[in-house]
Order: structure tokens, then sequence, then C-alpha cells
């Protein structure tokens, strides 16, 4: 049972971080639909935070690439693992 559970967890958050690969308009329509499901109040009266954050963020996007891909990667690994596990008790 405890397998499962976290097999759906993972799955959950593989479907979560795999978002990340989206352009980023789709990742905010994602965002909104969401809201629009689950609405709670925001405190953020303004869209923008900052003038040039976009410019002062752009460096860090790589490594935030890199950081994305590896978390899928060993999300996806233990996923496989949970799976075969599963897989060899019921058998």
């Amino acid at each position: 049972m405890l397998l499962k559970v976290l097999l759906i967890v993972l799955v959950v958050a593989q479907l979560w971080l795999l978002t990340g690969f989206l352009p980023q308009r789709w990742q905010e329509e994602h965002v909104w639909s969401l809201r629009r499901l689950w609405p709670s109040h925001s405190y953020d009266y303004s869209r923008i935070t900052h003038p040039n954050l976009d410019a002062e963020l752009r460096p860090f996007e790589p490594w935030g690439i890199a950081l994305l891909v590896m978390l899928v990667v060993v999300n996806g690994g233990a996923i496989v693992i949970l799976w075969r596990r599963r897989r060899a008790s019921a058998g």
C-alpha cells in the first residue's frame, strides 16, 4: 500500500516537474487555470515586481534548466525503481 501511495505521489510530482519544459506562456496559462479551480487570496497587486527582472535572472537560466533536468531524471529513476519493486512484490 505504501509503495502505491509513494508511486502516485512521485508520478504527480513528475508531471509537475515536466511542466517546467513548457513555454513560459503555457506555464502562465496553466497557473491561471489552476487558480480558477482553487481560488486563493493574492497579495500581489502588480505583475511587475522589478523593472528589469528578466534580464537579471537570465544568467541563472542554465542553472535552473540543469536543476530541472536533474530533478526529472532522479524522480523518473525513483519511479522506475518503485515500479519494478511493486511488480516484484506482486509476483
